[in-house]
């Protein structure tokens, strides 16, 4: 999931510059991804990415096998997220799965009320769905939310899973188990998605997320761009033909690649005074 080179590894321990500019920004993109699903929240999870990059470069002097970082860095992300003190501010509304269905039956309205055009419905109802099953990702304890989208998101296997939140396997099927089921039990009944009788729909949410802020479309529409746009029946039908048990999957895969520049002010840091204290970390070698 983190591919990190050895050759970057051990080039940028011996100092060299443009090897850690590569490293560094090829690992912000996995950990975002990761971080987002996790905290729900953009603001708080760049500055996860941002704490777990500089974790990461620090610590760089005391991998033993710099053919294994990717694998060490994913380990270093999931302990970072699961252990997190500060709650993002999806987190901090400590939804249930209950309480959660009861917000999305709040002021369902027709779509037609939003009086968008065609492109702003599509990018309304992209981050309608975004939106929601991020939020519905924290109803999870975060050992349960790291386990799905470590097995069902970025379908690890159960070795790399288990490898990366350093526990047995055992333990981690457990985990993905209950979290699976969990996820499973509330699309089915709430996400028109996944089920064409459940009560919730995407269209119907769009004027109430308008009207409480949690959607916008300003700045969210480039006019030049040549981008597939966003077609919620085609996902609808392809998810409702599979097995109901990886429809509910399947939904949270189609979430796009996010995509952060948090690695930039990282490697800005890199350039500050602290860069003399990093580089003598970077320059150790593990005893």
């Amino acid at each position: 999931m983190i591919i990190i080179r050895e050759d970057q590894v051990v080039a940028a321990r011996e100092g060299n510059r443009a090897a850690l500019d590569a490293l560094v920004r090829a690992a912000q993109r996995p950990i975002y991804n990761l971080a987002l699903r996790m905290l729900a929240d953009p603001g708080a999870a760049e500055d996860a990415t941002q704490e777990i990059l500089i974790r990461i470069v620090t610590n760089l002097g005391a991998l033993r096998d710099p053919a294994a970082a990717g694998g060490w860095a994913l380990r270093i992300t999931c302990r970072h997220l699961v252990e997190l003190r500060k709650q993002s501010r999806t987190e901090a509304m400590r939804l249930s799965f209950e309480g959660f269905a009861e917000d999305l039956d709040q002021g369902p309205a027709p779509l037609a009320e939003a009086g968008l055009t065609k492109v702003e419905e599509a990018i309304a109802l992209e981050q309608v769905k975004i939106g929601c099953t991020l939020a519905l990702l924290t109803c999870l304890s975060r050992n349960l939310r790291i386990a799905y989208i470590l097995g069902e998101i970025f379908e690890l296997t159960d070795v790399e899973a288990a490898r990366a939140l350093e526990i047995a396997q055992p333990a981690y099927r457990q985990r993905l188990k209950r979290a699976r089921a969990a996820v499973l039990d509330f699309t089915r009944a709430k996400c028109g998605i996944v089920s064409r009788s459940a009560s919730c729909h995407c269209s119907r949410r769009v004027v109430p997320a308008l009207k409480t802020g949690r959607i916008g479309l300003d700045g969210a529409i480039d006019r030049n761009d040549t981008a597939q746009p966003f077609d919620l029946q085609r996902l609808q039908d392809g998810v409702q033909r599979l097995e109901s048990g990886r429809a509910a999957a399947a939904l949270m895969r189609s979430n796009p690649g996010f995509e952060t520049e948090v690695a930039s002010l990282v490697l800005t840091l890199l350039d500050t005074d602290a860069r003399t204290r990093l580089d003598q970390t970077l320059t150790c070698r593990p005893t």
